[in-house]
């Protein structure tokens, strides 16, 4: 990836020389930015532009360039591929869009191009695309116009819609941001996220890496990546529902995926999720600043009402205010005589109006030991207070520095001030409490999810009875069915889950000898009926064998009603479990991600209240109890109000043994334990029903 960010040379293929095409524009840009490398240009006519010479064929170029942009119509495109290949050029960006379209969905022209890339070695990004961007060096080879950009800056940019980041790079000079990289990536027919991802978390000069995507193209190994991180991610993933699938896959050969198991390896990884572009300058803007290590804020205003504002967003994003000691109290009385205020968090400024007390307290407030950031509300009137509050915010910069807390300003003025102070001075300012809060939000939930994910232990795996599973497997293949009930517990069971003692009858007659302590429930069998209850075939707390054989004739009876009649292949007698939470545990094979593991409220509120959380699997023993303090229900199996404190370490194993399953037998394209029942404390979990489903399934 170096060299499309530090190419000594460059060609542009499709850069007229008569006309301000795409191609010329992108020369232009460099020349008139400063690129100190060698530019060229490839057209039909020789000529000249801005001082770069332009040739009519790519083979009477001087030298070998480091890369070369071609942007001329799609199906041009492999013919300009061979003729690099030929001149020995090895890197290529290709901005031409077009390909679906001339293929016809057969994505011929694709197949050309890569044929082309391995045969000459070629490392190429794109089509579609706009290509990459150093601002140190003023290499830029989108076809848009780009502003003079500072040197020096941090942030890298991933986007795979080049409209997008164009957007987001003005945002950042908006907001005084200063970026350093930039790529956009197009179709990713070759070179994806997951390549300039694994570039910029090595690169010395990005300490912070934003991304724009529709579509992942290799997302397990984008989340192994983020796990690995020392630098921050945001990403703005788009094409979350299935309304916007179909124009996503158009407009940039993005897969959908669903957006729950993105936010659920997004937390594992703890990538910074931006639901829009203020949540993604945001984020970029606080997280510059040192993280908020815990939950306990100071609220620091010059207007009361503004002050009230942020306690509710404070409340919002589960912020507590501390208690000011009364050495802080006292300290505030020496700087400030005041008449009005009253010492309390939030703390009002309204009566001060010298600067220079404004940075005294908000010293003494980040030295406090409880307080680890501030909300700071600065209303102020611009034709008087301009300066001030720049060299204010200045002060601030130097406090949030010498104490490595972070404080979160928000600025009431005029429209003009704001976007003047916002866009040319350093400190990263926000416009309403809310926005403050949800910021330093971002940096708590960052700091959180990225301690739990580097303490989350090393993975054990647990043993799988490999053997077992492929027997069943088998013998489901041979009778092109599903696995029944009593072979998917088996399966379970091949993971080290046991489940409740339990037998299979065929008949009302052999359910009269059965060995169990009553009492007892029967589960029908059929290859036909992965959902039981559906179609009748579940009775709970049978008391006596004549009971239960009543039970399976009277099934048997009603399944004769039953349009299409379900097959019989016999029934699962076990014993009633315990009371307890009813929970659910499962995962399946995705696309994108590989194996993942589900876990929430399980039984009948699994689809009502649709209360989960995913992880990609194996998962640690940690990682599962996070996804069990992830939900909603987790204060219900903590014993609120009163009722028993459920097993969570053992409902952490049922989690970390399915992952490894799923893990360790990938033709399990999906497995399902509900409910799990989860009983008090120290009592364990009652597994008693699973369904599981093979690739191979027919």
């Amino acid at each position: 990836m170096e060299k499309f960010f530090y190419p000594r040379s460059m060609v542009v293929i499709g850069a007229s020389v008569k006309k301000m095409n795409l191609g010329h524009i992108i020369v232009l840009n460099n020349r008139n930015n400063g690129y100190e490398g060698n530019i060229y240009g490839v057209s039909r006519e020789e000529g000249d532009i801005a001082g770069a010479h332009v040739y009519d064929s790519v083979d009477k170029l001087p030298e070998v360039p480091d890369v070369a942009i071609i942007i001329s119509p799609a199906q041009t495109v492999p013919d300009f591929m061979e003729a690099c290949g030929k001149k020995g050029i090895k890197h290529i960006v290709i901005e031409s869009g077009g390909f679906s379209e001339y293929s016809e969905g057969q994505n011929i022209l694709e197949e050309k191009l890569l044929e082309i890339a391995d045969r000459y070695n070629i490392r190429f990004i794109g089509p579609n695309c706009i290509g990459t961007v150093n601002f140190d060096i003023k290499m830029m080879m989108p076809f848009g116009f780009f502003p003079l950009t500072p040197a020096g800056g941090r942030v890298g940019m991933i986007v795979q819609s080049g409209g997008i980041g164009g957007s987001y790079l003005k945002e950042f000079g908006d907001n005084a941001i200063i970026p350093g990289k930039f790529a956009a990536i197009g179709n990713k027919l070759q070179i994806d996220e997951v390549d300039v991802l694994d570039y910029m978390i090595k690169d010395e000069k990005t300490d912070i890496v934003t991304i724009y995507l529709e579509g992942f193209k290799r997302g397990r190994a984008f989340l192994d990546l983020a796990l690995q991180s020392d630098k921050p991610l945001i990403v703005q993933k788009s094409n979350r529902y299935d309304l916007t699938a179909k124009i996503a896959q158009s407009h940039t050969t993005a897969l959908s995926v669903n957006d729950a198991v993105v936010d659920g390896c997004f937390r594992q990884a703890a990538v910074i999720r931006a639901e829009d572009d203020i949540d993604f300058i945001n984020a970029v803007k606080i997280i510059r600043l040192p993280l908020m290590k815990s939950r306990r804020v100071a609220v620091l205003s010059r207007s009361g009402g503004h002050a009230v504002l942020t306690v509710d967003a404070c409340a919002k994003f589960g912020f507590s205010l501390v208690d000011f000691p009364p050495a802080f109290i006292e300290t505030v009385k020496t700087i400030y005589h005041t008449r009005v205020i009253a010492h309390q968090n939030p703390l009002d400024l309204g009566e001060i109006f010298d600067y220079t007390i404004f940075t005294k307290i908000l010293e003494e407030a980040l030295k406090l030991p409880d307080v680890d950031g501030v909300l700071f509300n600065h209303l102020y009137v611009s034709t008087y207070e301009a300066e001030m509050s720049r060299d204010f915010l200045g002060n601030i910069g130097r406090l949030v520095q010498q104490y490595k807390k972070p404080v979160a300003i928000t600025m009431v003025t005029d429209a003009n001030e704001l976007v003047n102070i916002s866009k040319n001075q350093g400190y990263p300012v926000f416009a309403t409490p809310l926005s403050a809060a949800k910021a330093l939000d971002v940096s708590a939930t960052y700091y959180e999810e990225k301690t739990a994910r580097d303490a989350k232990g090393i993975y054990v795996p647990s043993p799988v009875d490999m053997a077992a599973i492929e027997k069943i497997k088998k013998r489901c293949a041979t009778e092109k069915r599903i696995p029944l009930t009593d072979e998917a517990l088996q399966i379970s069971g091949a993971a080290g889950i046991g489940c409740v003692a339990g037998v299979t009858v065929k008949s009302a007659e052999e359910a009269k000898k059965c060995k169990l302590a009553f009492p007892v429930a029967v589960k029908l069998l059929s290859r036909d009926a992965s959902h039981k209850s559906d179609v009748g075939g579940v009775r709970l707390k049978i008391q006596n064998h004549k009971k239960l054989a009543e039970a399976i004739s009277e099934m048997k009876k009603a399944f004769k009603n039953i349009t299409p009649r379900p097959t019989i292949d016999g029934f699962l007698i076990q014993e009633m479990a315990a009371e307890g939470v009813e929970c659910f545990v499962g995962g399946r094979q995705d696309p994108v991600f590989g194996p993942i593991v589900i876990a929430g409220l399980g039984g009948i509120f699994l689809e009502v209240f649709k209360d989960t959380s995913i992880r990609f699997a194996p998962v640690t023993k940690n990682e599962a109890m996070d996804m069990i303090k992830q939900l909603k229900a987790y204060p219900i199996l903590q014993g609120a109000r009163g009722k028993m404190t459920a097993d969570m370490d053992a409902f952490s194993d049922i989690i970390c043994r399915i992952s490894q399953l799923l893990t360790a037998a990938p033709d399990i394209a999906e497995i399902d334990l509900n409910p799990v029942i989860v009983h008090e404390k120290g009592k364990g979990v009652s597994i008693v029903d699973s369904r599981v489903f093979f690739k191979s399934r027919v």
